[in-house]
């Protein structure tokens, strides 16, 4: 088994079983967000806090 400690290069973010975004690996730029709709969030440093920012957008859409 070879163990690394690189994040994978495509991360997705759900929210229970429905994915609502998902962070690319930007090599030194960092991690990219990306909400549902493909559309990008931003750069982060980590990809935690990208992550994040893919929960924040969700939790701000407008429901119906």
């Amino acid at each position: 088994m070879i163990m690394t400690t690189r994040s994978p290069p495509l991360v997705y973010v759900t929210d229970g079983r429905e994915a609502i975004g998902f962070v690319l690996a930007r090599g030194r730029s960092g991690f990219e967000a990306f909400d549902r709709d493909e559309h990008s969030l931003g750069l982060y440093r980590t990809a935690p806090a990208a992550a994040n920012a893919v929960f924040a957008t969700e939790n701000g859409r407008a429901v119906g």
